[in-house]
């Protein structure tokens, strides 16, 4: 599947997605520093029928602002 850039707020996202065993896997690059996280989305409910494509660069775009907005954990 090809991979899909985005911005927010003035940041620069690529999201490369990845299909596993469970769903599949997007790792979302932050193109100003190359900082990825990778975040899995399981088979089941919540994907469109006709654009599973979609359905993922919604889910991803969604999550990076729910990142940008937690705050570190220290362990």
């Amino acid at each position: 599947m090809e991979p899909h850039r985005f911005e927010q707020d003035g940041e620069r996202f690529e999201a490369r997605f990845e299909r596993a065993d469970t769903g599949w896997l997007a790792h979302i690059r932050r193109l100003d520093d190359g900082r990825v996280r990778t975040i899995a989305f399981p088979d089941g409910a919540g994907y469109a029928e006709d654009d599973l494509r979609g359905s993922l660069i919604a889910g991803c775009e969604a999550a990076v602002a729910q990142l940008r907005a937690a705050q570190p954990t220290r362990h």
